[in-house]
């Protein structure tokens, strides 16, 4: 399975360059654009399901009744959430002038939503199915990565490109939904409009802390779209995306370990932090060198990204480099908070990162493009860093990792 995990990292750093070649970096920006907008619909669908679904599944895993009532329950919720957005997103579209110019490739990228939807990630990780989770995504995004070598071909394909993408995503969801109702003996039934209150009262704290992260991270490229060219969009988003490998990376970690964090959260409390120590010792001295190289080597990095030379996005990607560093910091205070049950203060920590994200970006744009808005996320994340620390170390003294061998 890890090995399955890997190429889905990969795949991805394997096929934008790719695309930025044939479609340039204009054509690639405005790609770009489009799925931040979708990425906001995308995590209100989800509604946090990716960690309170996880775990909830993880503590009933054993009984089937009940986890086919959280299915119900879940799905629908996420059903009606995708039928707003897609109203909502139409409006949008009606009143923005520069979202009508993209009025079909945000059509054809909105596929990603019940995409997203039908793949029940949270069910398979609760269940703790990690390899057919990671084969459904391998699939996905193999698939997407043969189809755009094979069919994109030039800037006139730039609709094809995000066809393809949202297809390719649609298609695995399909697979997954099917496949989890039929190996976990699942029955779907609309489960009434008080269980569905019930799921967005106990996922609303979750769900205020994931929006948190797209309102900073993809807010980022809405923002700046206002003040930049397509082409400095192109940039950006080149940047991020060797960003988000160490995300992906890091994200698939924490997938995978939330479930067992999650049951010794219920019984062994020692055992929990020494298990979450062992991993940060060891994952913060690889993320940190892995970013070290990447800083180092940053102008022939993008040399063979992007196929040009580009002294912009040499620099912001020397300014962005510390953000997985800060990200894999996250990861231990994060699951402590989640799994017992304080996911208030994370949302307060993510409100604010956010909000001082946002605002950072509104002043820096305009007047130093990309590089103000790659400073912006980078102080978002700091202070998101800061707060998860506080939250474990001083305000809930219990979860510290560090205090007890001090």
């Amino acid at each position: 399975m890890s090995m399955v995990q890997a190429i889905q990292v990969l795949l991805p750093l394997a096929v934008f360059p790719y695309l930025i070649r044939v479609l340039g970096l204009g054509q690639f920006g405005q790609l770009n654009y489009a799925l931040a907008i979708v990425h906001f619909a995308v995590v209100i669908v989800d509604y946090g399901l990716t960690l309170t679904g996880t775990r909830d599944v993880a503590v009933y895993r054993h009984q089937t009744d009940k986890v086919s009532e959280l299915f119900s329950a879940k799905w629908s919720l996420q059903l009606l959430l995708m039928l707003l957005l897609g109203l909502v997103l139409s409006f949008c579209i009606l009143i923005i002038p520069k979202w009508w110019e993209l009025r079909w490739i945000l059509a054809a990228s909105f596929l990603l939503v019940p995409a997203n939807m039908l793949l029940p990630t949270w069910l398979l990780q609760g269940m703790e199915a990690f390899t057919a989770l990671a084969w459904f995504n391998f699939i996905n995004r193999a698939a997407y990565a043969l189809l755009v070598v094979f069919l994109v071909n030039g800037p006139n394909d730039l609709l094809l490109t995000a066809l393809l993408n949202g297809g390719s995503a649609l298609a695995a969801g399909l697979a997954g939904w099917w496949w989890a109702r039929k190996k976990f003996g699942l029955k779907y039934q609309w489960p009434g409009f008080k269980s569905i209150v019930d799921s967005l009262q106990k996922g609303w704290a979750v769900f205020i802390s994931s929006f948190s992260i797209t309102m900073y991270t993809h807010s980022a490229v809405l923002i700046l779209g206002f003040f930049a060219s397509d082409k400095a969009l192109g940039i950006y988003a080149a940047v991020e995306k060797l960003i988000l490998a160490f995300r992906l990376g890091l994200s698939s970690l924490f997938a995978v370990i939330f479930p067992r964090v999650s049951q010794l959260a219920a019984n062994d409390g020692k055992a929990l932090r020494t298990f979450l120590k062992k991993i940060q010792n060891l994952l913060l001295p690889l993320v940190g060198i892995g970013v070290l190289v990447m800083a180092v080597l940053a102008q022939p990095i993008l040399l063979l990204v992007t196929g040009t030379h580009l002294p912009d996005a040499v620099y912001l990607l020397r300014w962005m480099a510390p953000i997985p560093v800060l990200v894999a910091l996250n990861l231990a205070p994060y699951q402590l908070l989640l799994a017992h049950h304080h996911q208030k203060w994370y949302a307060r920590v993510l409100i604010l990162a956010a909000m001082a994200g946002i605002v950072a970006n509104l002043l820096l744009a305009p007047a130093f493009n990309a590089l103000g808005t790659g400073i912006s996320v980078l102080l978002a994340e700091g202070i998101i860093a800061a707060g998860l620390l506080i939250g474990t170390e001083w305000r809930y003294r219990s979860l510290s990792l560090w205090r007890k061998s001090l």
